[in-house]
């Protein structure tokens, strides 16, 4: 791929993953930096997460990755507009939560069978308990059953060994829908990308998705409507391969 393609589109959001989906290709990784240095504005880029907002923040500075407008970390429990000092979207998005979110009480009743707490490296997040399991079925059930009394969370499994809890009006999916809103966009002007487990909830959302062939079987199992995309190509050139698929950005030359 010598030429970066360029938009067709008059505008539209590109919401990805990092890890797997955006990384782990040179060859994608290089061709997503020609990308954006040739768009000039026809489309806004958000990374959907599961990393800390200083971690990429960090990648942004080593120039493993362009600089987005929107970070959406922590597995989309929160939002920072990198064009916005007082990051006022960011604050929208996160007082949608109900103050009865609890996360010492879900850490309490979380903790059982194959399953304990995640110790975080740099901090445990406002809106994410995290959990390690043991990928048997049977001790996520009985994860299921004892947090089945709350009814404004959501839970998600992914790498057969992370089970992450949050509110419900938040998570990946959440967030490019609250973002898609708030950029005025239509539903159609929205593609996601991701790779495991953890990026279900924007596959959820009936956006256009794309799916790296590097992907986790636990998401190319669930992601099976006729407007998810299941690329031949790994990670970041596989996102490229999805994009002219849907018809966002010409075939490159």
């Amino acid at each position: 791929m010598k030429n970066p393609p360029t938009s067709q589109l008059t505008h539209f959001l590109l919401a990805a993953d990092i890890d797997g989906t955006l990384l782990g290709d040179e060859a994608g990784e290089a061709l997503l930096h020609e990308f954006i240095d040739k768009q000039a504005g026809q489309f806004t880029l958000a990374y959907i997460t599961g990393r800390y907002r200083s971690s990429v923040l960090e990648l942004i500075e080593e120039g493993r990755l362009p600089r987005p407008r929107f970070i959406c970390g922590e597995v989309g429990t929160e939002i920072l507009d990198m064009e916005d000092p007082s990051n006022e979207i960011g604050q929208a998005y996160a007082s949608q939560v109900s103050s009865t979110w609890d996360l010492e009480e879900i850490y309490r009743l979380g903790t059982g069978d194959g399953i304990h707490p995640q110790e975080f490296e740099k901090g445990q997040p406002r809106f994410q308990a995290g959990f390690h399991w043991d990928a048997r079925q049977k001790s996520l059930h009985g994860f299921h059953e004892r947090l089945s009394h709350f009814d404004q969370i959501y839970i998600q499994a992914s790498y057969s060994e992370f089970i992450d809890v949050m509110p419900g009006v938040l998570g990946k999916g959440n967030a490019v829908r609250f973002l898609q809103k708030q950029l005025g966009l239509s539903h159609e002007q929205v593609v996601i990308a991701g790779d495991s487990g953890n990026d279900r909830q924007m596959f959820e959302m009936g956006f256009k998705g794309i799916i790296p062939v590097n992907a986790l079987e636990e998401l190319k199992a669930i992601a099976r409507q006729p407007w998810h995309y299941h690329s031949s190509h790994p990670a970041a050139r596989g996102v490229f391969d999805g994009l002219r698929h849907f018809g966002f950005i010409e075939a490159v030359q």
